[in-house]
């Protein structure tokens, strides 16, 4: 690996903030730098939790509608996945706040891997099982809840056990995780069990319990003695979850950039399948070919360009010790590739889309995952600020899809895509707001 040592002025002093915030030596933040060992074995366990989410709603999930509800796809589609997000939406915060208490032998974050993995599981299964609708809602939501739990604690072992000079590298690892999740779960549902896609549901189930027993084993997670605990009071666990903008206005910033970004990029990504084969007409393009298979083609050319782009944005950004400027530069590279199709329609803009969109969001993913866990307001309850951050994708998790559905049914395609843009621009943009980032 890399050995990535600058630091930025803005670093240093922000992690020694966070460190004498800490009630004790058990919490103390991280000294040295990690091993091979732990970056591979967490970027399985990204990579695991990402399958169980985006090859799930990017291809099996519009299959089965297509199968179950083909004449109101695009409606139901949308229900689906609203109502799902609104469980991601209560389970992020919550999940970090339950981990950041947890008092448990295990560890603070151990403890709770081991109970959303196996409550993602069973949801799993009743996915591939689902023999309606409203079963897929059902099934579909669990998976949002312990599967977002579940991505909140292993997104807090960052902060936890990676120092701040290391971040942009390992973050690189997790977002790299989540393309690379989706790209191979194609593979798995439209060319291993192309004839039998439901069977990809027990791929993923497979891979998420040796991937989180693999984390479990090798993460020397510290406990929290239960003296260092407050006693549990609902009404002070509950003002927990307020992080007041005024005295935190990065943080507030950050949530606001991503939500921006990702209220676009989820309208698009939720639909692309459905714009391949409605929009673009890839049957008719490709005879023999069915949609699913254009849709791989397209997650894999993002994920080429995501390998590239997202660690050399890493990299860089750990080197010149700035965050900033590789974040908004990112975000407008996506928001010019989501123009793309809004002014061109055709396979060919596709293409040029994917390519623009995968190096976009190759480096936002890898450096903004780590100009995050820089903005964190106390590390003492870093989970839960993960959980309120990742508000910024349960939200567009819930609007998103609801929104696409009104501009594909009354505009078009186009107009979709062209209302996403201007969302990451945006987002980009504002980031230029936060101050104790460099």
């Amino acid at each position: 690996m890399p050995d990535v040592t600058n630091i930025s002025d803005a670093d240093a002093p922000l992690e020694q903030e966070n460190h004498a915030a800490l009630p004790g030596s058990e919490l103390e933040g991280p000294a040295s730098k990690v091993g091979a060992l732990f970056q591979i074995v967490y970027f399985l366990a990204n990579l695991a939790t990402n399958a169980i989410l985006l090859p799930i709603i990017i291809f099996l999930i519009p299959h089965q509608i297509q199968i179950l509800d083909a004449a109101n796809h695009v409606t139901s589609l949308g229900i689906v996945e609203s109502i799902g997000g609104i469980f991601y939406l209560i389970s992020a915060p919550l999940a970090g706040a339950l981990s950041d208490r947890s008092t448990s032998r295990l560890g603070r974050r151990r403890f709770w891997m081991l109970i959303h993995m196996l409550c993602a599981s069973a949801a799993i299964v009743l996915l591939a099982n689902a023999p309606a609708v409203w079963m897929l809602i059902l099934g579909w939501s669990l998976l949002q809840f312990f599967g977002g739990a579940l991505l909140t604690v292993v997104q807090t072992i960052i902060p936890d056990q990676v120092p701040v000079r290391q971040r942009g590298m390992i973050s690189a690892y997790a977002g790299l995780a989540i393309p690379l999740a989706a790209v191979l779960g194609g593979v798995v549902v439209a060319v291993v069990f192309k004839n039998t896609p439901l069977a990809s549901y027990y791929v993923f189930l497979i891979f998420l319990i040796i991937a989180v027993l693999l984390l479990f084993a090798i993460l020397k997670d510290r406990v929290l003695p239960r003296e260092k605990q407050e006693p549990f009071q609902l009404g002070s666990f509950l003002r927990r979850f307020w992080v007041d903008p005024r005295q935190h206005p990065d943080f507030a910033w950050g949530l606001i950039t991503r939500l921006l970004l990702f209220l676009g990029y989820y309208a698009v990504s939720t639909y692309l399948q459905y714009f391949i084969q409605d929009g673009i007409h890839y049957t008719r393009l490709f005879p023999g070919k069915q949609a699913i298979q254009g849709t791989l083609q397209v997650q894999s050319i993002m994920t080429v360009m995501i390998l590239i782009c997202s660690f050399t944005a890493g990299i860089i950004s750990d080197k010149i010790g700035r965050r900033k400027p590789v974040v908004i530069a990112s975000a407008l590279v996506i928001a010019v590739a989501l123009f793309v199709p809004a002014i061109s329609p055709t396979w060919t803009a596709v293409m040029i889309f994917a390519v623009l969109l995968g190096a976009g969001y190759g480096g936002y993913l890898a450096v903004d995952t780590a100009l995050i866990t820089q903005v964190l307001p106390s590390a003492n309850d870093r989970a839960k600020d993960l959980g309120i951050i990742n508000l910024a994708l349960s939200i567009p998790l819930i609007v998103s899809p609801l929104i696409a559905a009104g501009l594909v049914n009354s505009l078009g395609y186009p107009a979709l895509f062209a209302v996403a843009g201007i969302l990451a621009a945006l987002g980009g943009i504002l980031v230029m707001r936060i101050k104790s980032v460099r």
